[in-house]
């Protein structure tokens, strides 16, 4: 937008030259405070995100238990494309990196009226917009299905086509809840917000546990659809409680409706891109023979739970708090922000990668070794997870860095870079698969997510001074080495253990391997990083003591 609208502002640009004030001592007072809340929303946004993913691995682990990797979860698998991509092209993060900053920009004015005008104005351009797809989709399913996928049997199918069609309902009723989840969000309102994944889940887990082996996958189908109206329930009151009410509008005259489908745009066309290298992979893995998908699938899941409880979280707590910061014209604390989420993503991350590697067999045996998901399974989910892991720090700092751009309006630098990393993805993908078969597919998203983060980096430190590159590199060096030590103790305690516990262990014994393993290679990091004085150690020692102290009170 142009003109004197105050925080709802045109897009792009430096935020050097600007010409906004330095805070002074009120506005440390003020960053200090707001430090506290963020810390406060981080434990709980953290805590939910941490039952969220503990829920969707109940849910892979149910599904795999059920039905095992065949033909019947590929088909689930397969048909759950056309859906996804059709809420993540239109809605998902593209919509929350759009509206949270304008709304947060209009709530810091006070100007609630014209916000509640954008939100219905933006529910009602959803609506015609996902309903048309969603059309679309039903009719020319049976053309799409066969394009994702090779090698599926004529059943498999008819199948896939089936249970996409009973899902394109679910795209609907989840964009309108991204809506209520971007409203909440701007106003620091997490709590509801963080429980409709659980509804989520919990609508699949439970209709598969009580009635999949006697119905089929067709009972997953529905209980996604039944979940994604429950996320939308659950955030409804908390809506009302802010004071919003519904309006049949879709202004898209409106300065602030217009701002945000200019943002939107350009994020809407990175995530389709994004559903480039699932559809891709999708195919590619069909392709290496029945129960592939399946495998690749969990090995994605375990991949998804540290960058969903740890990353995620601290990209939906900061995404407001840096739209405010710059609305407020506070540059240096927007840097400060930024700087310190990623080295403490650095720290974290680096660690669980190579620990990770080490104990990734005992993992995925933990997490999904149950009924029909058999020994071979796991040994091919915990190969593709060895070469995902390579990615994890990556795709955790892309979280971070991309919403610092969507906190400064700027969509356009993060598509390039997803264009980027898609087009790696691909690439690589396409390349390995016929010699690393799964491996080659993980290989291709880890690649494509330091690409990403790469470029993202380099060009926000070159568009935010008070972004701290040379300090990143260097804790990067600090952590990596730590992380290396860790890897080669945890390495040694699983060798000694091995020893003890044979070469089949049972279900006891793996914990104990990966409970030892891990302790091992977390004592040698921490007296790493303590003999180093990593900031970043008690840091994260006192989020760990307020969170524990918040349970037991």
């Amino acid at each position: 937008m142009n003109g004197g609208d105050g925080a709802v502002r045109g897009g792009g640009g430096s935020l050097r030259g600007r010409g906004r004030a330095t805070a002074g001592a009120a506005g440390d007072a003020e960053a200090v405070a707001g430090g506290r809340t963020l810390v406060r929303a981080g434990l709980v946004v953290t805590a939910a995100y941490l039952a969220s993913r503990i829920l969707g691995w109940v849910r892979t682990a149910v599904l795999l238990a059920v039905f095992g990797a065949g033909r019947e979860l590929d088909a689930y698998l397969a048909a759950f494309r056309i859906p996804d991509a059709m809420f993540q092209l239109v809605a998902a993060g593209a919509l929350g990196s759009a509206l949270i900053p304008v709304l947060a920009g209009l709530f810091h004015e006070g100007r609630h009226r014209e916000a509640w005008r954008l939100v219905s104005s933006v529910l009602n351009l959803l609506l015609l917009a996902l309903a048309g797809l969603a059309v679309i989709f039903f009719v020319a399913a049976p053309w799409i299905m066969p394009l994702i996928t090779q090698d599926f049997t004529p059943e498999q199918l008819d199948l896939a086509v089936r249970l996409s069609r009973i899902m394109l309902l679910s795209p609907i009723l989840l964009a309108l809840s991204a809506v209520a989840t971007s409203v909440l969000n701007a106003g620091n309102r997490f709590t509801a917000a963080s429980l409709a994944p659980l509804l989520y889940n919990l609508a699949i887990i439970v209709p598969v546990v009580l009635l999949g082996a006697g119905m089929g996958v067709t009972v997953a189908a529905v209980g996604v659809v039944v979940g994604a109206a429950l996320s939308l329930l659950v955030q409804v009151l908390p809506l009302d409680a802010m004071g919003y009410r519904y309006q049949r509008v879709a202004d898209t005259a409106d300065p602030a409706t217009r701002e945000v489908v200019r943002l939107v745009a350009p994020r809407a066309v990175g995530l389709g891109a994004t559903q480039i290298t699932f559809i891709v992979n999708t195919l590619l893995a069909s392709g290496l023979g029945a129960g592939l998908i399946t495998d690749y699938t969990a090995a994605f899941t375990a991949y998804q739970i540290p960058i969903g409880i740890i990353g995620l979280p601290l990209g939906v707590v900061l995404l407001p708090s840096l739209s405010t910061a710059l609305a407020a014209g506070e540059d240096r604390a927007f840097g400060r922000l930024v700087t310190r989420s990623l080295r403490l993503l650095l720290f974290v991350m680096f660690f669980l990668t190579s620990v990770g590697m080490v104990v990734r067999t005992q993992v995925i045996d933990l997490l999904f070794g149950y009924g029909h998901f058999n020994r071979q399974d796991v040994t091919a989910t915990s190969d593709a997870l060895l070469f995902f892991l390579l990615g994890l720090a990556a795709d955790s700092l892309v979280v971070v860095l991309a919403r610092a751009f969507y906190a400064d309006r700027e969509t356009r630098i993060p598509v390039f870079a997803a264009l980027l990393a898609v087009a790696i993805n691909v690439v690589i993908s396409v390349v390995s698969v016929g010699t690393l078969g799964l491996r080659g597919l993980a290989l291709g998203i880890a690649l494509g997510a330091w690409a990403e983060a790469v470029a993202l980096t380099v060009l926000l430190t070159r568009r935010v001074d008070s972004v701290d590159l040379r300090g990143l590199v260097a804790a990067a060096v600090v952590f990596a080495a730590g992380a290396l030590l860790a890897a080669v103790a945890a390495g040694r305690a699983l060798e000694l253990l091995g020893g003890l516990a044979g070469a089949a262990p049972g279900r006891v014994l793996v914990l104990v391997e990966l409970v030892a393993a891990s302790g091992a290679g977390a004592v040698v990091y921490a007296v790493w990083c303590a003999l180093l004085r990593v900031p970043e150690l008690p840091e994260v020692v006192r989020l760990v003591r307020d969170l524990l102290g918040r349970r037991i009170a």
